[in-house]
């Protein structure tokens, strides 16, 4: 099965990992409508990443990695987690989703810790997970911290030309970074 928009495809991998099915048995499926294990994600044809479970519902999705043991949690970079989490916002957006979430989740740690921006919780706590979605739109999140930032009446930010338009060529480089 392929499923694609523009630039992304998602392909499935046809194998199961016996490593993964402890993470599978866990989920909590009651939040969302649809759920697809071993994706294999490409941004035109190329750079693939692997989400081990993308589960989603009418608004959100979320992309999971799974981790069998602490050493394989360890030797996942923070720097790479925080890609992954870019690129799950990216294929969230190019699908019509406005939220999403990444997370990592590990079996063998006791409580939660964050790799990166991503959030990580043990497997234990899958079965009772209900995510926590975050916005895939970044440049209406930038515009929503601009008004909060300009509509504040304590300490409020005193308006320059100069600094105006480097705000607005901050949105304007969102916005065209998205239509490439």
């Amino acid at each position: 099965m392929e499923l694609k928009a523009e630039p992304y495809t998602l392909k499935l991998r046809p194998d199961v990992q016996s490593s993964e099915r402890a993470m599978r048995s866990s989920l909590n499926l009651q939040w969302c409508s649809g759920v697809l294990f071993n994706v294999l994600a490409f941004k035109n044809m190329a750079n693939k990443v692997e989400f081990d479970a993308i589960l989603w519902n009418d608004e959100a999705m979320l992309f999971i990695e799974y981790k069998d043991s602490t050493t394989m949690y360890k030797n996942l970079e923070a720097k790479r987690a925080q890609q992954i989490k870019g690129i799950a916002r990216n294929i969230a957006r190019a699908f019509g989703f406005q939220k999403y979430n990444f997370i990592i989740v590990v079996n063998g740690i006791e409580q939660r810790t964050e790799k990166g921006t991503a959030v990580v919780i043990p497997l234990n706590e899958l079965t009772s997970y209900t995510p926590e979605f975050e916005s895939a739109i970044e440049e209406l999140d930038y515009v929503g911290w601009l008004l909060s930032k300009y509509e504040r009446k304590d300490n409020p930010v005193e308006f320059t030309r100069e600094l105006v338009l480097k705000e607005l060529k901050t949105l304007h480089d969102k916005i065209e970074q998205v239509n490439r």
